[in-house]
This record gives structure tokens, C-alpha cells and sequence, in this order.
């Protein structure tokens, strides 16, 4: 615990202060709702309800007014540097679950201060989740005593686990975000080709840089003998976009289906009112990414296509969310969305799906293009190929019902060494490093 507050502070200092003061909030909260719900259910439940909604309102805080205040948020402001404390999204959405789940029963409130602040701040979860829940996560941290240091197969996963997501996150998304944003802050001066390329760039590219970044935490945490949750399953594999949900950052989704979905009535209220509810989930999902209307945009978007992906499952249409046609329409869709999701407002997006549909082929050369990016062919060649292996290990792993970390760990000895030994090439060859290319995490901004 010591040391995760250790390594938050230094960081950053507000976040080092934030977690400490939302983990005490949390205990407390927990404790007078667990106190109260044998004496006045009500008031348990008010306790709870107030304690929600001042964590919420903390985060819109923090999130919408140095968005709606700009000026005053400039880089070398003061309300840059207090907002927002890094994590904040996600171990707030933590410490909700856990006072909503005291209030229902699930879970006991903790008497132990330490278990809750080590439940919020673990470190190598703190910067971009997965957002976990305290009956898993607490239940590991009691057995911990049975944690054998020298277990073979936990290391084997540690190392696999942090190899891969470290291919995933230097050799393939840090390359990529060298010329998406390229493509993205120059779309004016690009043909259609290749916004569409960058569309797809981005799409292999968040995908990377996201679930490369979990791998890392999930090989990281299995050190110290805690497994966090799945946080990807192969999302672009998916066959509609309701899977494709149960698939992408998992942990949100989830938390998202049991603290709002459900409680608004999910299903159960006629087709009309689960439409409803599901535009009203992918409208938060949006506001939870970021304040500018780009990211409200891409949630409706999504909240859109689940919609017809509902019509279309209560109809029977099973061609267009099935076998390959449905996962070309699921990929389609999200890389669409995504443009929205890295666009640096509504205007931007628009402006880029414009261009995306009226500079066809021809009007601006391929070499023009490629120049206008600084872009060599050798660089090019790079990243169609590693576009090509994620995606037969991804496709590979997605039928095996696996992961490839975990493929690893489970294959022969002979096998593990050319991995680990074919990993470490790649990282180190074509991995992507210094001062002059930023590698901050895409999901640390939220």
C-alpha cells in the first residue's frame, strides 16, 4: 500500500493527495451506510446516495471545467496542473461500486482503512484500470499469505504478459501515433486513401496502445500474486457491436451494465425503454472519456449501432451480425466512431469525415501523401506487416478462446523461448523511444 502511494506521488503529487482523501471518503462512506442499514434503511440509503453523487460531481468537475474554461486552463495554468489528478476516472468509478455494493449487500464494508486505500491505489492498475471490484480484488489481497514467491507458472505469465503488452504498446502503437497524428492534424491536406488509412491507423492503434498497456499491468500485478480482470478479449473479432462491448475495455463495460444499465431497468421494460437505456449508457461512456462533444458523439454513435444491433437480433437478421460480414460492419463501425474519439473537437471530426468522402483517389498523388507525412515505403512495409500479425494473433487467439500471453505461457518450452526471445527482437528493433516521441498512455487522459 505504502508503496503504490509512493509511486502515485511521484507522479503526481495532487493525485498522491486525491486518492488518499477519496480512500478515506470511501471507507467512511462504506462504514455509516453498512452502520446504518441495521438501524434505517433510508438513511443507509442517503448516506450512499450522497456519497455517489459528490464523486460524481467531483469528476464532472474536474473533467468539464477546464474544458468550458480554456482560457483560464492553459497549458501553464494553475487549473492545468489540479485538473485532473491522474486515475481519477477510474478509481473513482471503483469507489462507487463499492458503496453502492455495501448498500446492496453484496460485499461487507471493511473496517480496515489500509484495504480500501489498496484497493483504490494499487499501483499497477492506478493509471488506466482495469477498474476493478472489491470482492475479487479483496479476496486476493486476504490469500496473499498463500502467494508462493518462486511459483513457475505465475512467472511464466509475468514475463508474457509484460513482454507482449510492451510489443503491443512500442513496437505497434507508438509507431502508429507518429503518423496519426500526422493524418489527423493535416487532414485538409490528404486524399481520401489515405484518411481512410488513418482512420484504420488509429482504430489498430488505441487498440494497442490500451490493451498493450493492460497486458503490462495484468503481467505486473501477477508479481505480487493479484490477477486483475480481463480488460480485452480480441474486441475486433467481435461479430456485432454488442459483442464487440463485451470485448473492449471490459472492466467499463461491465461497471457500466451494473451501476446504470440495469438500475435504469435494462430489458425488462419493453424494446422502446431498453433503446432508451442503452442510449443513455453510451451517452455517459462518452462523458466519462472526455468533456468535448467529439466524445459525446462517439458514444451516441455507439449507442446507435447497439441500438440496430438490437432491432436486428429481436428481428432474426443474422447475416449482418454473423461470421465475417458481421465482423467487417462491427470493424467498420468502430473505426468510424474512433475518428470522432481522436479528433481534437466535433468540428475536427467532422472536417476529417469530410475530406474521408470527398478527396477520392487521384486528387492528391499517393507520393504527394506520403510526402505531406514525411513517410518513407521501408516505414510503411513496417506497419502494414505489424497491422497483419496483429491481427492473425488476435484472430488466432479469438478462436482458441484465449489470449496470446497466455498461449505462450501454456505452449512447450521450445516454443516460450522462440516468443520470448522473437518479442524481445521486435521490441527492442522495432519498439519506438526517446524524448522526441511522446508514449503517454492514450487511456491516462481520462
Amino acid at each position: 500500500m505504502v508503496a503504490s502511494i509512493l509511486y502515485i506521488y511521484s507522479l503526481n503529487r495532487l493525485a498522491g493527495i486525491a486518492v488518499l482523501l477519496v480512500s478515506v471518503l470511501t471507507w467512511a462512506a462504506g462504514q455509516l451506510v453498512s452502520i446504518w442499514q441495521k438501524k434505517n434503511e433510508k438513511a443507509a440509503a442517503g448516506i450512499m446516495s450522497v456519497a455517489v453523487s459528490m464523486f460524481i460531481l467531483s469528476l464532472l468537475i474536474f473533467k468539464y471545467v477546464p474544458a468550458y474554461f480554456s482560457d483560464a486552463a492553459s497549458e501553464d495554468a494553475f487549473l492545468t496542473k489540479i485538473l485532473m489528478p491522474i486515475g481519477y476516472s477510474f478509481y473513482v468509478f471503483q469507489a462507487i461500486s463499492y458503496m453502492v455494493d455495501v448498500k446492496r449487500k453484496n460485499i461487507e464494508a471493511s473496517a480496515n482503512i489500509a484495504d480500501v486505500v489498496l484497493y483504490l491505489a494499487w499501483f499497477p492498475k492506478f493509471v488506466s484500470g482495469p477498474i476493478e471490484r472489491w470482492d475479487g480484488f479483496s479476496t486476493q489481497v486476504r490469500e496473499l499469505g498463500r502467494v508462493r514467491l518462486l511459483e513457475k507458472e505465475r512467472w511464466k505469465r509475468v514475463l508474457y504478459y509484460t513482454l507482449y503488452g510492451a510489443f503491443m504498446k512500442v513496437a505497434i502503437a507508438d509507431r502508429l501515433g507518429i503518423y496519426v497524428d500526422k493524418l489527423f492534424d493535416g487532414a485538409q491536406l490528404l486524399g481520401s486513401n489515405w484518411l481512410l488509412v488513418g482512420a484504420l491507423f488509429y482504430t489498430i492503434q488505441i487498440y494497442c496502445d490500451f490493451a498493450g498497456y493492460s497486458y503490462f499491468a495484468i503481467g505486473v500485478s501477477k508479481a505480487f500474486g493479484i490477477d486483475l480482470v480481463t480488460n480485452f478479449d480480441m474486441p475486433y473479432c467481435s461479430q456485432n457491436i454488442t459483442e464487440f462491448w463485451r470485448r473492449w475495455h471490459m472492466s467499463l463495460s461491465s461497471w457500466l451494465r451494473d451501476y446504470v444499465y440495469i438500475p435504469l431497468g435494462g430489458n425488462r421494460k419493453g424494446p422502446a425503454r431498453k433503446i432508451i437505456n442503452t442510449m443513455i449508457v453510451f451517452l455517459i461512456c462518452g462523458m466519462w472519456h472526455g468533456a468535448g462533444k467529439n466524445f459525446i458523439i462517439w458514444g451516441l454513435l455507439h449507442g446507435v449501432f447497439s441500438a440496430i444491433d438490437s432491432i436486428c437480433r429481436d428481428k432474426g437478421f443474422k447475416v449482418i451480425r454473423t461470421g465475417i460480414v458481421g465482423n467487417i460492419i462491427t470493424f467498420i463501425e468502430a473505426s468510424f466512431a474512433w475518428i470522432f474519439f481522436r479528433a481534437s473537437s466535433l468540428s475536427s471530426g467532422i472536417t476529417y469525415v469530410k475530406c474521408m468522402f470527398t478527396r477520392f483517389a487521384g486528387y492528391i498523388s499517393f507520393a504527394e501523401n506520403m510526402e505531406n507525412m514525411n513517410l518513407v515505403m521501408t516505414e510503411l512495409v513496417v506497419i502494414i506487416v505489424s497491422i497483419v500479425v496483429i491481427a492473425i494473433l488476435d484472430r488466432l487467439a479469438y478462436h482458441n478462446k484465449s489470449n496470446i500471453p497466455e498461449m505462450i505461457a501454456s505452449t512447450t518450452q521450445g516454443k516460450r523461448y522462440i516468443a520470448f526471445y522473437l518479442l524481445i527482437m521486435l521490441i527492442v528493433i522495432f519498439g519506438i523511444y526517446g524524448p522526441d516521441i511522446s508514449t503517454r498512455l492514450i487511456y491516462m487522459e481520462f
